[in-house]
């Protein structure tokens, strides 16, 4: 009888688990079901160009990515009932499992008012492009937050729209997780792009963000949400909504049918506390925690995740990009490339990201990933449906 292995997210992490359960399946053993709310596949970390209006799309069809025998079911779950092994689909319809790998991703933490917009997802990326197609010349432009995504949102507006005032507007110094030489070239980038940056501001809650940051138009990149459908379900959540899972991705306290994987999960132990949502993440994630369902199946032990970084890469428009070196627990080196030949760098990993989930829908097991610092010896059974 053949095993039913749902993902939800149609995501990096919930394709890569998809195409890797399904290659494997052989002679029909296993069934795969990706479920996703998206039509299509978003190139998410492609999503500032498209905002900005320097790519025409961010997407690209599920059938270029996914593996022929994924079951593609485009609906939102609003509900898991991992008792029971059932799904609830947005339109009423039960859609039950045997195993569940959660990968819905995140979104973005938005303050309400008029004229805050953000890169949470493609259809905020498209109200943003439409928003600042519209602005006047010397209109101003507020992004807020000065992390990776901040800083290639303002570089991008930037660069494609010279006749905007565009300001970054930070808690904290931009770019916290590079070296302080890697900085030092970041703020030399904003200056030439003619972005103002303006550091340790502090936005208060509830307040109007426009007339507060003195802009016609606010970005917001200053973090990310986990989706309400772990908790709403009842599942283990983290303080920030994440589904919180042991080292082998099997949820905390469960009994080892639902793993989570990418910007939905958080890994509770604290050997893991370098992990960061990223797209660098999501992959192994999502091809490990496929690794390990098909062990269940197996009757095999599963394996702690080991998974660790090599590079943060952050583009400052399309002529320019920082890549930084850092350890295998995303600690900067003193190694760093800019400049022409950073931006090169940047736009061949964004490419090769598809060609990962593309080469794992032709053959499972092909992708691979930098280990990082803990081990990846079998865990029990017993141990690994608890952790």
């Amino acid at each position: 009888m053949s095993e039913h292995v749902v993902v939800i997210g149609g995501g990096y992490a919930g394709v890569m688990a998809a195409n890797r359960v399904a290659g494997s399946g052989g002679s029909g053993a296993v069934v795969t079901t990706l479920v996703t709310a998206e039509e299509a596949f978003v190139e998410r970390i492609r999503l500032h160009e498209f905002a900005a209006g320097s790519s025409a799309t961010a997407t690209v069809t599920f059938a270029s990515v996914l593996h022929p025998a994924v079951r593609l079911r485009v609906s939102r779950v609003d509900l898991i009932d991992a008792g029971e092994r059932l799904l609830t689909l947005s339109d009423g319809s039960l859609l039950p499992y045997d195993h569940l790998v959660l990968a819905a991703g995140s979104s973005g933490r938005i303050p309400a008012g008029d004229g805050v917009h953000s890169l949470a997802d493609l259809q905020s990326a498209a109200r943003l492009r439409a928003a600042l197609a519209d602005l006047p010349s010397g209109a101003a432009v507020a992004v807020v937050g000065g992390g990776l995504t901040g800083l290639e949102a303002v570089s991008e507006i930037a660069e494609r729209h010279p006749s905007l005032t565009v300001r970054l507007h930070t808690a904290g110094a931009i770019a916290p997780s590079v070296s302080a030489a890697s900085r030092a070239r970041l703020r030399r980038r904003l200056v030439r792009l003619g972005i103002e940056l303006r550091e340790g501001l502090t936005v208060p809650a509830g307040s109007d963000l426009r007339a507060e940051l003195d802009a016609e138009l606010v970005v917001w990149c200053a973090g990310f949400a986990a989706p309400a459908l772990a908790g709403d379900s009842g599942l283990p959540t983290a303080p920030d909504g994440r589904l919180r899972v042991g080292p082998t991705l099997a949820v905390v306290g469960g009994d080892g049918r639902v793993f989570g994987a990418g910007d939905a999960a958080v890994i509770d132990d604290p050997r893991y506390g370098y992990q960061r949502m990223s797209c660098a993440s999501a992959l192994p994630m999502g091809a490990h925690a496929a690794d390990n369902v098909l062990r269940r199946i197996a009757g095999e032990a599963l394996r702690p995740l080991s998974s660790g970084f090599v590079a943060q890469c952050l583009s400052l428009g399309r002529r320019d990009a920082l890549v930084q070196g850092v350890t295998s627990d995303d600690r900067p080196r003193r190694v760093a490339l800019s400049g022409r030949a950073a931006g090169v760098v940047k736009e061949m990993i964004c490419r090769q990201t598809l060609r990962w989930l593309r080469g794992e829908a032709r053959r499972s097991g092909s992708y691979s990933w930098p280990s990082g610092p803990v081990s990846t010896a079998p865990m029990a059974m017993e141990e690994a449906a608890w952790n």
